[in-house]
């Protein structure tokens, strides 16, 4: 709930890098690139209810059963906690970049090309076991899980900031705190930038452990992953790496080459599925970010999309019962339809048209058949008034239906 309430915070400090970043014209912000991110943060809270019970769940039950005594609450020991959570967190994020079958999940997080506030909130709502596990030990160490959950949100609030290019280094700070310039590195694909720099809160463990590298003047970052994602869609940012690994399983037709797959570290492939099914290896030299073109008109349903779903995403998170799965279901899928179609319209894809008649359908449908609980008037309102403008950005791309680049 701690992170719910910082969620309008994050909005407005995103609000005023835009800003600042269309003042200046740095570049900094690319339309498609930054709702892609805030989609899959979308996706990502309102899905993440399923880890979240199951990691609480966990917790509470390994603390009452190995739970022999229980570490006093007063100051020292939350600040122990945020320290040794912190470090617990290092070794967590470098298990997700050494291994495929944990990359999966926190490569959603470095899809982004662009480097923004938008990226801190691009997170995936898979990768249950890895983050589950790797705290654990806390509870054994006498950390209750309501501490642990605590100071977990605080480390991921802390990392909020730290994600943008308006801020230089830092002087003395940057030898001890995870800033924005180390952790800019982070996010590179830069042959010297790859798998550097994994804290969280403090870069201390990166010193300690050999994995710290600082942001040099003479190679600048390229952002992004060396396998590019190529969509805005949130669900497929979600699904490709996974998808990449069953594609090579198929391939292998073996269950030695399976295994080989699902233990495979990060970027390697088994050789004799490279050879059968070969990757170009992506050039930085020459790389392009990806900025496809859109139809005209669409950019109006795009910003319709968009602040439904930002609107929805909180009420969702604060009215809807989540343990209760159908219904969480069934109020979930016009915003997860939304989420899909926004990211084939900035994709230039005719599907997202019709999706968004589907998820306007859906809409219309549920105030009149389906047992959910939204209110009615503002609801029918936010109908009419997208299909008003789904029918006049359809109106507008059949006239001129040359495509135009969306930023």
């Amino acid at each position: 709930m701690i992170i719910l309430y910082a969620i309008p915070v994050f909005m407005l400090m995103i609000a005023v890098e835009a800003i600042s970043d269309r003042l200046s014209k740095r570049g900094y912000y690319r339309f498609n690139d930054a709702l892609g991110s805030l989609a899959t943060g979308m996706l990502n809270r309102t899905m993440n209810f399923l880890t979240l019970y199951v990691n609480w769940a966990a917790y509470s039950a390994l603390f009452g059963y190995f739970g022999y005594f229980e570490l006093p609450v007063n100051a020292i020991t939350w600040l122990a906690a945020f320290v040794i959570y912190d470090f617990f967190y290092y070794w967590s994020h470098r298990l997700a970049h050494t291994y495929s079958l944990f990359w999966n999940a926190h490569a959603v997080h470095h899809q982004s090309e662009e480097f923004n506030l938008t990226t801190a909130l691009r997170q995936p709502f898979t990768g249950v076991v890895q983050g589950s596990l790797v705290y654990l030990p806390m509870t054994l160490m006498g950390f209750s899980p309501a501490m642990v959950a605590v100071v977990g949100s605080l480390n991921l609030i802390y990392q909020f900031w730290v994600h943008t290019r308006f801020v230089p280094k830092l002087g003395y700070l940057e030898a001890v705190f995870v800033t924005p310039s180390n952790h800019r590195v982070h996010h590179g694909m830069n042959d010297r930038y790859i798998d550097r720099n994994f804290g969280g809160v403090f870069i201390l463990w990166d010193r300690l452990f050999g994995t710290f590298q600082d942001e040099l003047e003479t190679d600048p970052v390229v952002f992004g992953v060396r396998k590019p994602l190529n969509s805005f869609n949130p669900f497929y940012a979600n699904v490709q790496i996974y998808a990449q690994m069953l594609r090579d399983i198929w391939v292998g037709k073996s269950v030695h080459l399976a295994w080989q797959v699902l233990t495979s570290r990060t970027g390697q492939r088994p050789e004799a599925i490279a050879q059968k099914a070969p990757i170009e290896r992506l050039d930085l030299a020459s790389f392009q970010p990806f900025n496809p073109t859109r139809a005209r008109g669409s950019l109006l349903v795009v910003w319709s999309q968009l602040i439904f779903s930002l609107i929805y995403t909180v009420w969702f998170l604060l009215s809807i019962d989540q343990t209760g799965f159908v219904s969480a279901l069934a109020h979930f899928l016009p915003l997860g339809l939304a989420l899909f179609s926004m990211g084939m319209l900035l994709e230039g894809r005719t599907l997202g048209w019709w999706l968004e008649g589907v998820r306007l359908a859906y809409i219309g449908a549920a105030l009149t058949v389906l047992p959910v609980n939204w209110p009615v008037a503002p609801a029918s309102i936010y109908l009419a008034v997208s299909i008003l403008l789904l029918l006049g950005a359809l109106a507008m791309a059949m006239r001129r239906f040359r495509p135009v680049v969306s930023d």
